[in-house]
């Protein structure tokens, strides 16, 4: 059993990238805001596992406001920070649990604003997350988090970016977890997190 901390370490902050670095850049995307995130347990494990081989941001958004077409142009100051570390990455990984059968209102809420023109009636510009390779985890309930994943997984298509893994993987929290809160990553579920992030750096 792997026991992950859930602290808000950065594993690459915006604008630190060497400009001489070979290495990918990949933003995690974590669709639950509490500070106990079990999905952001899950992001730390596949940031670790991933840091000697790409760089990756671990988004905050907290302050993002819900998209609202009065206050779209021009773009609030944390709509656009968040638009730059999209624009900067070189692939997206979600990680969300499943809130009845779908994804979070906070993610949903991110990709409704990456959706949108950067200027006013300009549909033809790309987008931040058009053409933009993406990953899918999740961890939850006995359904592994299955609705929100492919509701995810569709919504990414709409919005013309490039789910890589189909689905993604999905992930049951160990029964001791619901009456402790303490997420320990069983070694399997490990494994797998660890073999679907070296899948995502190959398919870039």
């Amino acid at each position: 059993m792997r026991k992950r901390g859930c602290g808000r370490r950065q594993y690459a902050a915006r604008g630190e990238r060497n400009v001489m670095s070979d290495k990918k850049r990949l933003l995690f995307v974590v669709g639950s805001l509490r500070r106990g995130s079990f999905n952001r347990i899950l992001a730390t494990h596949a940031a670790e596992h991933l840091a000697d081989q790409a760089e990756v941001e671990i988004l905050e958004y907290t302050d993002v406001p819900l998209m609202n077409q009065d206050i779209e142009f021009p773009a609030p100051a944390p709509v656009s920070r968040v638009r730059a570390s999209f624009s900067a990455a070189d692939a997206v990984w979600f990680f969300s649990p499943e809130y009845n059968r779908t994804m979070t209102a906070p993610m949903k809420n991110v990709i409704d604003w990456m959706s949108r023109p950067l200027v006013a009636g300009d549909y033809k510009t790309p987008l931040p997350l058009t053409g933009k390779p993406a990953a899918i985890s999740g961890v939850g309930g006995a359904n592994a988090t299955a609705g929100s994943r492919a509701a995810l997984r569709a919504l990414l298509e709409f919005v013309k970016a490039r789910p890589v893994q189909g689905d993604g993987e999905g992930f049951s929290l160990p029964s001791a977890t619901w009456a402790t809160s303490v997420y320990e990553i069983p070694d399997e579920d490990a494994a797998r997190l660890d073999a679907q992030a070296d899948g995502l750096l190959a398919a870039l």
